[in-house]
């Protein structure tokens, strides 16, 4: 059975909005705190700026933007990936270790779709 190449500017849009949803639901909360003494709503600031770019790199016709945001979010995952504090055989470095996966994908492809 041969791949389906139709479907793959899809399946990147996809990928785009899993790491936006999966940034809204780890991040968002934070920045709505306000608490700018603290370190982690500065991270997440970050990250939440960053994926709303990324998501809006599908959009532009170069590939700078998707490159930059995903490397952005590719270094701030690597960061959490070392300094996690729980169990590494849980389901939130799982998560973690997926979305600095998916962002090292489009710092690798950019918006190619083949």
């Amino acid at each position: 059975m041969r791949p389906a190449r139709f479907f793959l500017p899809l399946s990147t849009f996809l990928l785009r909005l899993g790491a936006g949803f999966y940034i809204y639901l780890q991040h968002f909360d934070r920045i709505l705190a306000h608490n700018f003494q603290s370190f982690h709503f500065y991270l997440s600031a970050i990250l939440t700026i960053f994926g709303f770019l990324l998501i809006a790199g599908t959009f532009a016709k170069r590939q700078t933007l998707t490159v930059l945001s995903a490397f952005i979010l590719f270094v701030v995952s690597l960061y959490q990936i070392f300094t996690f504090p729980g169990d590494l055989q849980s389901l939130s470095f799982l998560s973690l270790l997926l979305f600095g996966m998916i962002a090292f994908l489009f710092v690798c492809r950019g918006n190619k779709a083949k």
